[in-house]
């Protein structure tokens, strides 16, 4: 038995460290900063690390102390937290298996459930690493909890009562730090309980249940404290009890609204989240994924396997023949769907306690960004109910079979989500660098409006603190002093009269940015395409927002500083400059053009020329071309325009350009000729 128990521990113990490091750990020195990791950073950045108390003031106070232990730690360093969350990840997967064994024993189920939980696809935010720090650490705290609670029935007394303190300390402060596991602290007498029952303590059922009961009274009071400071004290900062409200208004038809969203909500977390494995395409290639494929279900079958045989059941074996042998199978196999009912017990336990936050507000429940993070609430219970599925529908051999390809498949989801991160973050580079390019430097108070940005895992509040970072480095404290604003957003509240000059007052969490709409610069990227300034002789490019064809006659190319008296570059998480394409010499164009050097703009646009560089769009030549007409290269110009596919659509807003940017002043019946030859009267 021991060294059953050395094996499992061990290879098992190995086995999570695998999965963890494939699934999350391929391209990690890649990744960058996401959505609010940036404007976590900032705040170090601007504030110190004691500034995280006022920053999280606003809906999770007492979370403060993960941030001020990071920041101090590992800085600005998108690495460092990468590697940070990966080992929480890694230790919430070992701390939910022990857990579950102590509460059920070697049973298969809780060995699949582990394994299913390290890779639940129906979270993908795993890369919004700063972020996320807070959460992870919040599962750690309160798995260790349970954990330590478990430990202290096995030899109750004063010797262990310090078990008892930690667990009670780490429980209280899992779900004061975040919410979202509180679905876990409210399971806890059912892991309790069956942890009694599991040590053979007593068999009697009403006494390992009074035994429960008096270990679980200080946590009690702990979750009763934490509700009545949620709703009384705190109350509802964020967002509203919805669910509530629908019920004064509408008692049936709110009951109503809740059994809809439950049912919706239990099918997206168990089985659309699952769906997404089979249906996203596999980007690595298929060598890579098959490789991967292997290297993951493989070794996961051999270990449930063993597991099979040597854990708290036993199954088909030709040479059991005696009665005594046929009657221990029986009873074997008894316990064994004894403990799988108990399991899924717990399991829907867990799937409806981490609800109550979300179905108490009707916040959403999805597999998509950004909302599939309300399904790390669900993964614990999602991963048991499936592990007990699984058991339940298959013999034993077909279900480690099945555990093993839905895990290993489970394994490339997750590499493939690392991917879309990775591409995230190399489109955030050629934004940001583009940006700086064309501005090397902005005034104070410049607001920066766009819209369909195409940047799919950040907001506006996420992208003014790089925007300040790479305008404003040497700032200190808690002002702006330049903001984003997403026009899909933003429209209503300060643009409804684009002519009519108000002020701008926008504070998010402790941070606060002072401004007038005057002030506003309207800038449009498209994905692989140029970064456009918007004003007034640009309105007719293609696929241009209304919004921003609004804002164009307020937005003002004059609050660029075109020669600063310091080098602009983006913060060190967006990476090193790139090769410089097309759009690098774009950029250097229209900058010239701004700055009315017609001898740089001229040469900005042969090095296109030279480099044999092309847009991904044609409508980009437009300025590239007004450089050369303006000194009369009309060779060239022809030139660029023959090398590059141009529809309709561009011709028009090519043909339109022209006209409002180049030099009248030059010799006109060339000029003419050429616009007559491309049709552009």
């Amino acid at each position: 038995m021991k060294k059953t128990k050395n094996f499992l521990i061990s290879h098992f113990s190995l086995l999570i460290v695998l999965i963890i490091l494939l699934a999350y750990g391929i391209g990690i020195t890649r990744l960058s900063f996401y959505g609010d990791d940036w404007i976590y950073i900032y705040n170090y950045h601007i504030a110190g690390p004691a500034s995280f108390d006022l920053f999280q003031r606003s809906d999770r106070p007492h979370s403060a102390w993960v941030y001020l232990l990071t920041t101090f730690l590992f800085k600005e360093s998108a690495l460092a937290y990468h590697l940070f969350l990966l080992l929480l990840r890694g230790l919430s997967v070992f701390l939910f298996w022990q857990v579950l064994e102590r509460a059920f024993g070697k049973h298969r189920s809780v060995y699949t459930a582990a394994l299913l939980f390290a890779v639940y696809p129906g979270f993908q935010q795993q890369p919004i690493a700063v972020e996320f720090v807070m959460h992870f650490a919040s599962l750690v705290l309160v798995l260790l909890s349970i954990l330590l609670l478990q430990k202290y029935t096995v030899h109750e007394g004063k010797r262990s009562l310090p078990l008892l303190l930690m667990s009670l300390f780490f429980g209280g402060l899992s779900i004061f730090t975040c919410e979202y596991f509180i679905g876990l602290e409210l399971t806890r007498p059912f892991f309790l309980y069956f942890t009694l029952k599991q040590q053979n303590k007593t068999h009697n059922n009403k006494e390992t249940l009074k035994r429960s009961l008096l270990c679980l009274l200080p946590y009690l009071c702990v979750v009763c404290f934490y509700f009545i400071w949620r709703i009384f004290i705190f109350s509802f900062t964020s967002y509203a009890p919805k669910l509530l409200y629908a019920l004064e208004e509408n008692p049936v038809n709110g009951i109503r609204l809740l059994i809809e969203k439950v049912i919706q909500d239990l099918l997206t977390v168990l089985f659309r989240a699952y769906s997404l494995i089979f249906t996203r395409p596999v980007n690595i290639g298929i060598p890579a994924a098959a490789v991967v494929f292997l290297l993951t279900s493989l070794p996961i079958f051999f270990v449930l396997m063993k597991i099979s045989r040597t854990g708290s059941f036993v199954h088909d074996d030709p040479e059991i023949k005696t009665a005594d042998n046929y009657t221990s199978r029986n009873s074997e196999q008894t316990k064994a769907t004894r403990t799988d009912l108990h399991l899924f017990l717990v399991g829907i336990a867990l799937l409806v306690f981490s609800g109550i936050p979300y179905w108490g507000t009707f916040l959403d429940v999805s597999i998509s960004f950004p909302w599939d993070r309300s399904t790390l609430s669900f993964s614990p219970g999602a991963a048991v109910v499936i592990a007990v599925m699984l058991d339940f529908m298959f013999k034993p051999l077909f279900s480690c079979i099945a555990a093993s390809v839905l895990t290993a498949l489970s394994v490339l989801f997750q590499i493939e989500n690392t991917q879309i991160y990775i591409k995230e973050a190399d489109k955030m580079n050629d934004y940001f660098w583009q940006l700086t390019w064309r501005m090397p430097g902005l005034e104070k108070g410049t607001i920066l409006a766009s819209e369909n940005i195409p940047l799919d895992r950040t907001s506006d509040n996420d992208l003014s603190p790089i925007v300040n970072w790479t305008y404003a480095p040497e700032n200190r404290g808690l002002v702006y002093d330049y903001k984003f604003f997403d026009l899909d957003l933003r429209e209503g509240f300060f643009y409804t009269d684009p002519n009519q000059t108000i002020p701008v007052e926008h504070t998010y969490r402790s941070h606060s940015f002072s401004s007038s709409t005057d002030k506003t610069l309207g800038i449009f990227y498209r994905k692989n395409g140029c970064l456009q300034i918007i004003d007034q002789n640009n309105t007719g490019y293609p696929e241009l927002p209304e919004s921003l064809i609004r804002i164009s006659g307020i937005s003002d190319p004059g609050l660029i500083i075109t020669d600063p008296e310091k080098t602009t570059t983006p913060p060190a998480a967006i990476g090193q400059e790139p090769a410089h394409g097309y759009c690098y010499h774009f950029q250097k164009t229209t900058l010239a053009l701004q700055k009315k050097d017609q001898n740089a703009a001229y040469q900005a646009a042969l090095a296109v020329i030279q480099n044999d560089v092309h847009p991904t769009y044609a409508s980009d030549l437009a300025p590239v071309v007004t450089a050369l007409l303006n000194e009369s290269d009309y060779e060239n110009a022809e030139s660029i325009l023959q090398n590059n596919q141009i529809g309709s659509s561009d011709w028009k807003y090519l043909c339109e350009y022209w006209k409002k940017n180049v030099d009248t002043g030059i010799e006109n019946r060339p000029l003419e000729d050429f616009y007559m030859e491309h049709e552009c009267f």
